[in-house]
């Protein structure tokens, strides 16, 4: 016998054929889509900040010790009535690295504001102001009766505490350089929630200026809510994902054993 006689060598079988899973390129597109939505959430929420309120100058609105959400970008303007987060270095006789206070803006560059009429309300440029959210007859008691008026400096707010009785503010300075108002720069940012960045809810935001008829709208932010859904969504995606793409992997490769293991016909 030859050695071309010898019957040639089976050769190898094939295994199965590879192929990429359509669940799996799904999956991934998931969670890439996942860590776009929640990286857009979570850069918008950052422009986004907490402070603890100090004190009861802001009471009965704010209580000591709350945590408010506030916007620290830079704002064109403020509406009147809006509750701001300042520097209190915006006053003249504030010491270095006094600190930041939480106040309302009841007059805006170019008001002129007064206290007070017989009803113990303000009037900004004439018009009187009824506050619903101050104490003690709007805020000014008889016997603590301190009455100013002043021509708000342009690019400044004048501003003042919920609790008018005892709050350090604007008024106090009124004859002081600059009349206690506040520029636009010490201004850090506007107040839009109660809470922590991933739980509050909106701050209630007054009509009383609107209502008086001047001009302006209230403040009307709840972008936080909404890039805390993307936050959120975000994350759900990713997860929903990594899950999916780990489970398409699985079923991949057990198909493949569950292939490899047939005998070949015959």
């Amino acid at each position: 016998m030859t050695e071309t006689d010898f019957p040639a060598p089976p050769a190898d079988r094939p295994g199965p054929k590879r192929r990429f899973s359509p669940l799996l390129l799904v999956m991934i597109l998931v969670a890439i889509v996942g860590v776009g939505t929640g990286g857009y959430g979570f850069w918008t929420l950052m422009s986004y900040r907490m402070v603890s309120v100090p004190g009861e100058a802001m009471a009965p609105t704010i209580k000591p010790g709350e945590v408010v959400l506030y916007r620290w970008a830079t704002l064109p303007e403020i509406p009147r009535g809006a509750v701001v987060l300042m520097d209190l270095s915006a006053f003249p006789d504030s010491g270095p690295g006094e600190g930041r206070a939480v106040k309302r803006v009841i007059g805006v560059g170019g008001d002129q504001v007064v206290c007070c009429t017989n009803d113990n309300l303000i009037t900004v440029n004439g018009k009187p102001v009824k506050e619903p959210y101050t104490e003690d007859d709007n805020g000014y008691g008889r016997e603590e009766y301190r009455p100013f008026s002043v021509q708000v400096p342009p690019d400044t707010v004048f501003v003042a505490g919920d609790l008018r009785n005892n709050s350090r503010d604007s008024r106090i300075y009124v004859g002081s350089p600059g009349d206690g108002a506040v520029p636009m720069s010490k201004v850090l940012g506007v107040v839009v929630g109660r809470g922590s960045v991933l739980g509050a809810e909106p701050f209630p935001q007054t009509t009383a200026f609107v209502e008086a008829g001047l001009p302006g709208d209230p403040v009307s932010d709840t972008g936080f809510r909404t890039s805390r859904l993307l936050v959120f969504a975000g994350i759900g995606l990713v997860v929903l994902g990594v899950i999916g793409a780990i489970v398409s992997v699985v079923r991949s490769a057990g198909k493949r054993r569950r292939a490899a293991a047939i005998p070949p016909a015959h």
